[in-house]
């Protein structure tokens, strides 16, 4: 049964004349309908705001405006103009998707619905009598505070405040639809009288609500008192008087048409013509309802009644819902051009709202009458509080106009965005009553002179309308951009707000029982997936939805047995790819659908089972491989991975973000997004601790032996300068992990001549004695037959620990031999899970991308974990992503997994090769452009990618320092775990390795020493200082012009001094007091940081304190002579910012 909702949908359009402030008069335009706190209309009179100076010359506004040409008066001059960043024939919003989206603002959001009014719901008494007399009661306290005056500007007394007694007891209600015969002006108060702010302007009738076009339905709701009905529209609740125009209450067998139908246009100046001889000739803009069952009639009604007609000529009758278009809407924008402002609608003239609500209603898109509810109904909207520069609000603007139809709103107003003219002017079209301009002659007491400009029309205006005066330009006062067409894409995901989904419905009866989609499936685009493996009663049940394209906005529902529809809190990750999660603790036993979409876009279904009872682990065979792979690695699954590595390491932006172990995080299901998902409470026996090496590993593991993926892995060397790591052709795999199966069918093959591709000899394997270390490190009992499938992956990632190291992700290009490939650097190629190798040995895996946010800095995550284990997230930029594009000796950069699958004929795993993989559809395609050009074009790029939107350089160098302070927050961490260990390890001198090694080595130097931390931190430092000066040299990344530059890289200079002294750490002295430095100290001290890497020093000379200090005189100790003398010796290395070859 549907409910009437009447909330803010149906009153809040009434909001402002019930609380306006005095001296809040809209004054250029505005919004009839403005709500609390949203008083000011397009001109300004915000609260408090003061009479602007007036000047004697005139007043009146002729056309075209300032900066407006008589040309750019015209829809056919901006459907030209829109070919320069759009095609203005793209089919935004088909008749099926306004619909959905009609339905869409229906939902409530936070209580609350957007859409239009339900007039064929069953109306709750008690909430609307609520919701009146709330009003009621506000306007009341509106008068007793002098907030609104009569026309004469006079206070209403207690005659008039006793018309505003809220209506108590039981009300009786008739509920008669009809419809308006003329325009009509809805009062916001149970009055006649109009309500004005000081001072008072018969223009501005605060006790008009809205207007109503003539055929448009109205539903009488209550007999108020002898002159008033309650009544409401399909967007406004408020009076009437008696005597308006309004036609008989509409048959019953024409009431859903009259309130709910589809509803068609005639030319104007047309004369309908009914059977039983009514006549009733169309007014401009007027819709009619559909007659039902009627070819080419139309309902129409005049004060007898109503009449199905048709036109007495012939004309077409066409429907008002068509497609949605850059085009038509400018067409039927412009085809209002010049109609008279009204506010509310008075005199059936257009209020800024108004004018939207009409030329998106021609469309059958029924928007909300008030402006600020207006600029959060479209696809979606990007808030504008806090972006000041005006160059980034119109980037955003521009990019908006990209990708749909914009609205641009701020409090009281809202206009239709039309572009840029060729000099790049931005205009919009709207319905406003005046603007504050600058006019001649000296300033008076301080403020410049203006004049009030009065426009009183619909019209084309330059967003810098009103610069430079007391309320500002237009431009500098929006506050929200509504973009209503298509997804927001790269350049503005991080800015925006989608509207809700339209309700998706369930599989249709054949199938479910319901009246959703015919088809229940998905694909491997768009992918619906459950855990546990067997869901069952009793146990949380999680469905995760996976797209390679972006969908939003959608939901993902559930169905219950009984047809119970399940909307679950929607958990959003990726882009790209996407992904969508949901959970319920406890599903009952039985048959369920899942379904994500919006409306009657179903994106995936799928139907499921869930069992009475959890499955009983089935037993283990002897030689069993530790798992089966009866699946292989298709978009669909690389979506699931990518969503599963961000889920694990999500964390609010901007919190450093570290644990102690990867077991940590694997055994929380809030992040681990398959958590007992084989339902053998495997994530509390486990004990996974890899290194920065085995991290991808085992990630990429664990998710594979979760979901039976086939696995691969290699046995490679370490490689020297001149000769990069190899690899054997044939890997290791979850089907053959230690290589025998393979081995066995090539000598066979060969006649017992030998395997290629078998394991290299082991002075090869370059495994040294960390290819020793013992699998207990992953948990498990590693001695004997595993005894279950827990213990057999223990076993299993315990060998690969053992084979894998920190060259094997740094294999060359061009190589098939590989567990890992070069890819493009794209966003699509480089999702979470993808993995970057420095040339140094430092492995990373992509965790996540935060996007650029209106006007701040986007970011790249990538997790690390560390010797002791530890695993953290790090940020993406020069001082942490080392990078080099030489490849005789390594192959450092991005990289993604080599896909894995099952040869059928052999039965062992298989991965692509690069032929197979460049140009894929089906996986990121094999490139080397990473290695084509020079370091800093990959930093360019990467840069490009991270901020789609030129930053402003004040923000950009925040972000640098942001960063710089992160990695030295950073080493104080890792400082005082080497502190630690001495106070642990009384007397004992940690050994230093010689050359090379002492950034390659293990062991307690491997685990406390800094020298590639340090290294890093170094080069974070050079790029930090250099900043200024990179922006004086490519200017245009950073939105200037090159006659910005200079004075740009001066305030740079000054605002780095400032924030290097502005930034502040400690760290815990040998004496065990506090010390704060800043991050000014640490740049001047990075010579000393040259060898400040051993922890057999102490802590204040591995932060640099200057001899003879008092901060140096705390030292109690210093790393022996003979080490500090190969310090020095390696000291170039540091200083030359580059590691030694190997």
């Amino acid at each position: 049964m549907r409910r009437a909702a009447f909330g803010w949908l149906a009153l809040a359009a009434c909001a402002a004349a019930c609380r306006a402030t005095p001296g809040a008069t809209p004054r250029d335009g505005l919004d009839g309908s403005a709500a609390v706190g949203e008083e000011a209309a397009d001109g300004g009179g915000e609260v408090g705001e003061a009479e602007p100076v007036a000047c004697e010359e005139g007043r009146v506004a002729e056309a075209p405006l300032p900066g407006v040409s008589a040309e750019q008066r015209t829809a056919a001059y901006w459907i030209e103009r829109t070919r320069a960043w759009a095609d203005p024939d793209e089919v935004l919003l088909s008749a099926e998707r306004i619909a959905d989206h009609d339905r869409a603002l229906q939902q409530p959001v936070e209580g609350r619905g957007l859409g239009r009014a339900d007039l064929l719901a069953p109306i709750d008494p008690a909430a609307l009598r609520a919701e009146v007399n709330g009003r009621i009661a506000s306007l009341r306290a509106s008068f007793a505070r002098g907030e609104f005056v009569d026309a004469r500007g006079r206070r209403f007394g207690e005659r008039a405040s006793a018309a505003l007694a809220p209506r108590e007891g039981s009300w009786e209600l008739r509920v008669e639809l009809r419809a308006a015969l003329e325009p009509l002006e809805v009062r916001c108060g149970p009055t006649r009288a109009g309500y004005y702010t000081v001072p008072p302007d018969e223009e501005f009738d605060r006790n008009i609500c809205s207007g109503v076009r003539p055929q448009e339905p109205v539903q009488v709701l209550a007999d108020w008192d002898d002159e008033l009905w309650l009544v409401r529209t399909a967007t406004v609740v408020g009076w009437l008087p008696r005597e308006a125009a309004l036609s008989p209450p509409v048959p019953e067998r024409w009431r859903a048409a009259l309130a709910a139908g589809p509803r068609v246009r005639l030319a104007p100046g047309v004369r309908l013509a009914a059977d039983d001889g009514a006549r009733l000739e169309v007014r401009a803009r007027t819709t009619f309802a559909e007659a039902p069952g009627e070819a080419g009639a139309v309902l129409f009604a005049d004060r007898a009644g109503f009449h199905a007609g048709r036109p007495e000529d012939g004309s077409p009758v066409e429907p008002a819902e068509r497609p949605l278009t850059r085009r038509a809407v400018f067409e039927e924008a412009f085809g209002r051009l010049d109609e008279p402002y009204g506010w509310g609608g008075r005199r059936g003239g257009l209020d800024c709202s108004g004018f939207v609500q009409e030329v998106f209603g021609a469309f059958g898109l029924v928007l909300p009458r008030h402006s600020g509810h207006q600029a959060r109904a479209g696809t979606f909207s990007i808030g504008l509080e806090g972006v000041v520069e005006p160059a980034i609000r119109l980037r955003l603007i521009e990019e908006a106009a990209r990708r749909g139809v914009v609205l641009l709103q701020f409090p009281g107003h809202v206009m239709l965005y039309l572009g840029t003219t060729e000099d790049g002017v931005p205009m919009a079209i709207h319905a406003f009553h005046e603007f504050a301009e600058r006019c001649g002659g000296a300033e008076v007491d301080g403020a410049s002179r203006e004049v009030l400009r009065r426009v009183g029309r619909v019209d084309v205006s330059t967003l810098e309308l009103g610069a430079g005066t007391s309320r500002g330009s237009f431009l500098e006062r929006l506050t929200r951009i509504a973009v209503i067409g298509g997804e927001a894409g790269e350049l503005l995901a991080g800015v925006a707000e989608y509207r809700a989904a339209a309700p998706v419905a369930a599989p249709r009866a054949a199938e479910r029982g319901g009246g959703g989609p015919a088809a229940c499936d998905d694909t491997l685009d768009v992918a619906l997936f459950r855990s546990p493996r067997v869901p069952h009663a009793g146990h949380r049940l999680r469905v995760i939805a996976t797209s390679v394209r972006p969908l939003e906005p959608v939901e993902l529902v559930l169905f219950g047995p009984d047809g119970t529809r399940y909307v679950p809190a929607v958990h959003r990750l990726g882009g790209p790819p996407w992904a969508w999660w949901v959970e319920l603790d406890d599903p009952a036993a039985g048959e369920w659908a899942a379904v994500l979409g919006d409306g009657t876009r179903v994106e995936a279904c799928e139907t499921f089972r869930v069992a009475r009872h959890a499955p009983r682990a089935a037993p283990r065979e002897a030689g069993a491989p530790p798992w089966t792979s009866p699946l292989a690695w298709e978009r669909d699954t690389e979506a699931l991975y990518a969503a599963f590595v961000e889920q694990l390491f999500r964390e609010p932006v901007g919190e450093e973000a570290t644990w102690p172990d990867l077991q940590a995080l694997l055994s929380d299901p809030a992040r681990n997004l398959l958590h007992d998902h084989l339902g053998l409470g495997e994530d509390e026996t486990l004990r996974l601790v890899p290194d920065c090496a085995d991290l991808p590993y085992f990630l990429r593991a664990y998710f594979a032996w979760k979901l039976r993926l086939p696995f691969a892995f290699r046995r490679c060397t370490r490689g020297r300068e001149g000769a990069p790591p190899l690899c054997p052709a044939v890997p290791y795999s979850n089907l053959d992990p230690d290589g025998s199966r393979a081995a066995a069918l090539a000598a066979g093959a060969a006649g017992g001549a030998g395997a290629e591709g078998a394991a290299p000899p082991a002075e090869e394997r370059g495994e040294g004695a960390r290819a020793e270390r013992e699998a207990g490190t992953a948990g498990g009992n590693a001695a004997g037959a595993p005894r279950d499938d827990v213990e057999a992956f223990a076993e299993f990632i315990g060998r690969v620990a053992r084979s894998v190291h920190s060259a094997t992700a740094r294999t060359v290009p061009g190589t098939d031999a590989s567990d890992l490939y070069p890819v493009a650097l794209e966003r699509s190629a480089l999702a979470p899970g993808a993995v970057f190798a420095d040339p140094y040995g430092h492995v990373l895996v992509v965790a996540a991308w935060i996007p650029q946010p209106a006007d701040g800095y986007g970011m790249l995550l990538g997790a690390e974990a560390q010797p002791d284990g530890t695993v953290g997230r790090r940020r993406f930029w020069r001082g942490s992503f080392l990078f080099d594009p030489a490849t005789r000796s390594v192959g450092a950069g991005f990289k993604a997994w080599r896909p894995a699958s099952v040869d059928r004929a052999t039965g062992l795993v298989v991965t692509a090769g690069n032929a197979e993989l460049t140009g894929s559809a089906d996986h990121p395609a094999y490139s080397e452009e990473q290695y084509r050009g020079s370091a800093e074009a990959f930093y360019d790029r990467m840069e490009a990618l991270i901020q789609p939107r030129p930053l402003a350089p004040a923000r950009a160098l925040e972000a640098v320092l942001d960063a710089l302070e992160e990695a030295v927050v950073r080493r104080v961490v890792s400082v005082d775990n080497g502190e630690r260990w001495v106070r642990e390890h009384p007397g004992v001198v940690i050994a230093m390795p010689e050359g090379h090694a002492v950034f390659e080595t293990e062991g307690p130097w491997e685990d406390y020493a800094t020298p590639s931390r340090d290294l890093r931190l170094l080069i974070a430092i050079d790029a930090v200082l250099g900043f200024p000066e990179g922006v004086g040299r490519a200017p245009e990344r950073y939105g200037l012009a090159a006659d910005e530059a200079a004075g740009v890289v001066e305030e740079l200079r000054a605002g780095l001094e400032a924030g290097l002294a502005g930034r502040r750490f400690s760290y815990v002295g040998t004496d065990g007091a506090r010390r704060e430095l800043t991050l000014r100290d640490v740049v001047e001290r990075r010579a000393a940081l040259e060898a400040a890497y051993n922890p057999n020093d102490c802590v204040e000379v591995r932060w640099g304190a200057p001899e003879g200090s008092a901060e140096a005189a705390a030292c109690g100790r210093r790393a022996p002579e003979e080490q500090r003398l190969r310090m020095e010796e390696y000291r170039a290395w540091f200083r030359a910012r580059k590691r030694p070859p190997r």
